[in-house]
């Protein structure tokens, strides 16, 4: 198994920040809980819900996207997205990958990051090119082996 890209410092950070807007959420659920008991109209105490939820949402399906790491073995790739305490691997073949590279530099691309695609899903996969392992021109590889698997 070969690993084309790994990132697990930023994925700790990211982690943290999901333990922030937990709590952050808990305060607004807190702050709704004590305007419904104060008389508080039920409307603004709906909006003050939603506040609290919406980060937590966003945040569930960031957590989908971003991939902590990528292996390839032969003709499938492993491809771990962030949890809050450990990883899901999806493995998918390579055929239905399309990675999407603004630029045919990989090292120009790496300022803007790549997005890879996966057949039968709806969310794109989100690699941060600022990580500790990166194979970028592998990556880029892989697109071209997958687009050229389809022609």
């Amino acid at each position: 198994m070969t690993v084309l890209f790994e990132n697990e410092r930023r994925a700790k950070r990211a982690r943290l920040g999901m333990l922030g807007a937990a709590v952050w959420s808990i305060g607004w659920f807190y702050w709704a809980y004590t305007m419904s008991l104060g008389g508080s109209r039920p409307g603004a105490v709906g909006i003050v819900l939603v506040i609290g939820i919406l980060p937590l949402v966003a945040l569930y399906f960031y957590s989908l996207s971003y991939v902590v790491r990528i292996e390839r073995e032969g003709e499938t790739a492993r491809i771990s997205t962030l949890s809050l305490y450990g990883t899901r691997a999806t493995t998918i073949p390579v055929s239905a990958l399309s990675v999407s590279v603004e630029y045919s530099d990989a090292k120009r691309a790496a300022a803007n990051g790549i997005v890879i695609r996966a057949e039968g899903r709806r969310l794109p996969f989100i690699v941060d090119l600022q990580a500790e392992h990166v194979e970028a021109d592998a990556i880029v590889a892989l697109a071209r082996r997958s687009a050229e698997g389809d022609s």
